[in-house]
């Protein structure tokens, strides 16, 4: 249903103001009011309290140097992207800026207030959404203090605690359809080149996409004229992977039984994994930090099918590299820079979850004499300590299922291998 007239207009964007989580219970429908809108937000910001406002800019200005990764935002628009449902996100280098554009939801009015200022997030009662700090689009900073996000009826420009409409975009298909959301970060002289974009990419896999509940598809692409037809230039890079079901297997999880679902994903240069991964009963609200909680969870563990494979904990996306070649996921709670992961009871209490199913599988995948793998077997532990570090141990036996107290502040992983190769 679009909006009543300026008055209701009037009175959502006072809602907002009050609590940024407001639904309206309408959508704008047409540019104007879009600017309308968006002109009432930055005005009820500006004669806002002066103490809030200056700890929002101090908000944003600990964003700039929140991650010792300068793209971190990189990773925070795939994490964003696939929190809205979009199977596809494309990252588009020019001279003067970056385009970051993805097919998922759209931007509606509550939504803008939640982009524009740090430490605001609608996510945290989303139990199944990665995002949850409310800061992380801020890492942008460390290109540019002003940046825009397009999508139809909202063309808004977001420049410190300012926000002002501006004109639409005129973008070919190829780079984003007419219902995409598209951010555009301007780019000084110098401040991004096309080959450091592709070498960020480059530390990541398609396997980096192994958790995503939709992401399908990273696209980086150089649009700058003549850099297509140059064989010297790299003028793209696709992150994708593709899935292929195996079958269901009944397994002990955290002491009950849990149908596991078996697929396998095959990279872009053909390497191959095994997936496993169920869900299991939470721990109750308030275990997970800054976080809602459902009745369930997921839990997940990746195997290699082939050698080379490199190893990470998940939280959605990797967070942190492995010693060995296992990739897991659950609902771990990370730092804020999501560098590392918090000393948490939760995160200790996963850690037999992701044991139980790396290492309890009944059937395990036969070798494969084209890839030279051996069956995976014996448990091993990989436990990150306080200085992330990661190393492997002999396991010494699985915790209980639950949250456990005055257990050392570390994480710990564990996967399966038994008889053959390291995994």
């Amino acid at each position: 249903m679009c909006v009543d007239g300026d008055e209701a207009l009037s009175a959502a964007v006072e809602k907002l103001l009050g609590d940024p989580r407001t639904d309206p219970g309408f959508d704008i429908c047409s540019v104007r009011q879009a600017a309308q809108a968006v002109r009432l937000l930055d005005e009820g910001l500006r004669n806002g309290l002066g103490v809030y406002r200056l700890m929002a800019e101090g908000g944003q200005k600990g964003a700039e140097t929140l991650s010792s990764d300068r793209l971190q935002v990189l990773s925070e628009m795939v994490q964003n992207a696939d929190d809205t449902g979009a199977g596809e996100i494309r990252f588009v280098w020019r001279s003067t800026e970056l385009l970051i554009a993805h097919d998922g939801q759209g931007v509606r009015l509550p939504d803008l207030l939640l982009l524009g200022l740090p430490w605001l997030s609608g996510k945290t009662r989303d139990a199944e959404a990665t995002g949850r700090f409310g800061i992380g689009l801020a890492t942008l900073r460390a290109l540019s203090t002003a940046w825009e996000v397009h999508c139809h009826p909202f063309h808004v420009r977001f420049a410190d605690l300012n926000l002002e409409p501006v004109e639409p975009l005129d973008l070919p298909g190829d780079i984003a359809d007419e219902a995409w959301t598209v951010f555009r970060i301007p780019l000084e002289r110098d401040t991004l080149s096309p080959a450091e974009l592709f070498r960020w990419f480059d530390t990541w896999s398609d396997s980096s996409l192994m958790f995503l509940r939709h992401l399908k598809q990273i696209t980086v692409l150089r649009d700058e004229p003549g850099a297509a037809r140059s064989s010297k230039v790299r003028s793209s890079a696709v992150l994708r992977l593709s899935w292929r079901d195996v079958g269901q297997q009944r397994l002990m999880v955290g002491g009950t039984a849990a149908n596991v679902g078996v697929r396998e994903a095959r990279t872009t240069d053909g390497a191959l994994w095994r997936v496993y991964d169920t869900r299991v009963a939470s721990f109750g609200e308030g275990t997970r930090r800054h976080k809602a909680s459902g009745s369930s969870m997921p839990v997940a563990v990746a195997l290699p099918l082939g050698s080379g494979a490199a190893g990470s904990v998940h939280a959605g996306l990797p967070v942190v590299p492995l010693d060995v070649a296992v990739r897991v996921n659950a609902q771990f709670d990370p730092v804020i820079s999501r560098e590392e992961f918090a000393t948490s009871q939760l995160n200790d209490a996963l850690v037999p979850l992701v044991a139980d199913l790396g290492g309890g599988r009944s059937r395990r995948p036969r070798p494969r004499r084209t890839l030279g793998v051996a069956p995976h077997s014996a448990a091993i532990a990989v436990r990150r300590d306080c200085s992330g570090q990661a190393s492997a141990h002999p396991s010494s036996g699985t915790p209980g299922p639950g949250p456990q107290p005055g257990g050392r502040p570390a994480l710990a992983v564990a996967s399966a291998r038994r008889g053959g190769a390291a995994v």
